[in-house]
């Protein structure tokens, strides 16, 4: 029997345990971006500006995201959920009302969306930080199958 022979891992294969890919990427996609502009479209619906439905949606849309994607997509849902909700945000304003914001009043309406936005781009990414802790405590408590033996001592 030759020394690499008993091994159970090939050489650089990680010894984590394998993790349970539960979607794909695009309705991660589809829900970070897509419960945010349902919300804002019924808020413009219901009245002018964007309001309680739009956070409502752009919260649970992050929470959710979060909860979906795999472990190297939490970076991405956390650092991309305040662009998100900002471009969502504007988007709908604009879309809504383009003749309103025509010139110098472009810039006037942009800087209301941002500060109208801020709140909720906190909360997007707080619900986003409270979905990933909670799933990796989650996770953590998760038997997972026992290491198999790879024929080598920590040592060498």
């Amino acid at each position: 029997m030759g020394a690499h022979e008993g091994r159970s891992q090939r050489a650089g294969a990680s010894r984590r345990r394998p993790q349970n890919r539960r979607v794909g990427p695009l309705p991660v996609v589809l829900t970070a971006v897509g419960l945010p502009l349902l919300g804002g479209i019924a808020d413009e619906l219901g009245g002018p500006g964007v309001g309680i439905l739009f956070a409502l949606g752009a919260v649970l849309g992050t929470g959710a995201a979060a909860a979906l994607c795999t472990r190297a997509g939490r970076w991405w849902v956390v650092s991309a959920a305040p662009i998100v909700v900002l471009a969502g945000a504007c988007a709908v304003e604009y879309a809504a009302d383009p003749d309103k914001y025509q010139g110098k009043a472009l810039g006037t309406g942009a800087l209301r969306w941002v500060v109208g936005a801020f709140p909720v781009m906190a909360a997007a990414v707080a619900a986003a930080l409270l979905a990933i802790g909670v799933r990796t405590v989650l996770d953590r408590r998760r038997p997972g199958p026992p290491a198999a033996p790879t024929g080598r001592s920590r040592r060498g």
